[in-house]
């Protein structure tokens, strides 16, 4: 990943390299997809490396034990994961099968899905992920919203974001069992070794704690689609739309206006405001003058239950 740009990862479909840079090529196997011996048959094992989906150096290998001493890793992981289409630390996946291109592609997260991730976490989202405690953890995005609109939470874990989350319910904020009114719903994308690398380009140590920053290459990774979810994550509007950027400094919030009118032609302006602790914080204010536009850039990706944000009743 070094010197490389962070826009959907770089994950590679097809064709399959090692990572020597060679491409591999295959001879064709009987589909029980085990090694013929005089006296036993031994099941192939297929180990591709998920950061890049190629195919691991030396594989297939011929045992489970050829498997976990060329990984280095212990036999009973190999044995565990084996087969379940469940990846062992989001790193590598074990199959007794060679996997297809379209196979491969359910474990790519669609540049899609990093479009909204960018937007969310431009507002209120953020990653949960501790390298100084538990660096061998992945990261998992973390999103949490107002009772109010636990549509759009409903419509963020299940629809937008379906490809990175369980099908279990958001969490009520306080629960409702212990005799509280529920004031938020929260919920959690899966630990996922690139949730790990966004965490490194969106966030800094200052005295031991993860501080969010704006990504060096954010220019490229806004879009219009990412525009929209962060608008309605934490937009609204007061004659124009206004964008709560609370949590990036001065200088940040500049750049992020300077790039809604470079790339996006939206013109916006520096608001200054003080916050309950009266701490003085800056925020986004759309140009009327520009409104129109951004509607027409926006609103195919909005759900219509947020088109308030736009003004549009």
């Amino acid at each position: 990943m070094e010197g490389e740009k962070i826009n959907s990862f770089n994950f590679k479909k097809t064709p399959l390299f090692n990572k020597h840079g060679s491409k591999i090529t295959y001879t064709k196997i009987p589909s029980t997809c085990s090694l013929s011996n005089k006296a036993f048959r031994l099941p192939l094992i297929w180990v591709y490396n998920l950061s890049d989906l190629s195919l691991m150096d030396k594989a297939p290998f011929k045992s489970k034990v050829e498997c976990a001493s060329v990984l280095k890793i212990n036999r009973n992981t190999v044995a565990t994961h084996l087969n379940t289409n469940i990846s062992y630390k989001n790193k590598w996946l074990f199959t007794c099968k060679q996997l297809t291109g379209k196979e491969l592609s359910q474990f790519v997260v669609p540049s899609k899905v990093w479009e909204i991730v960018t937007g969310e976490l431009l507002a209120d989202g953020h990653i949960n992920y501790d390298p100084l405690k538990a660096p061998q953890i992945n990261g998992r995005l973390v999103f949490t919203f107002s009772k109010k609109i636990l549509y759009y939470v409903r419509y963020l874990k299940y629809d937008a974001l379906a490809h990175i989350c369980t099908d279990s319910e958001p969490t009520p904020w306080p629960n409702p069992i212990e005799g509280q009114n529920t004031k938020q719903y929260w919920f959690s994308s899966k630990r996922l070794a690139s949730f790990t690398l966004l965490h490194n380009i969106w966030s800094k140590q200052i005295n031991g704690k993860s501080v969010k920053i704006l990504p060096k290459n954010i220019a490229e990774l806004l879009t219009p689609l990412g525009l929209a979810h962060w608008i309605m994550g934490d937009g609204y509007f007061d004659d124009s739309v206004k964008i709560c950027t609370d949590n990036f400094s001065k200088e940040e919030v500049g750049i992020l206006i300077k790039i809604l009118s470079d790339k996006l032609g939206i013109k916006a302006t520096l608001r200054k405001r003080l916050n309950p602790n009266s701490k003085r914080v800056w925020r986004i204010s759309i140009s009327k003058l520009s409104m129109e536009k951004l509607k027409l850039l926006i609103s195919p990706y909005m759900i219509p239950e947020m088109l308030y944000k736009l003004g549009i009743k």
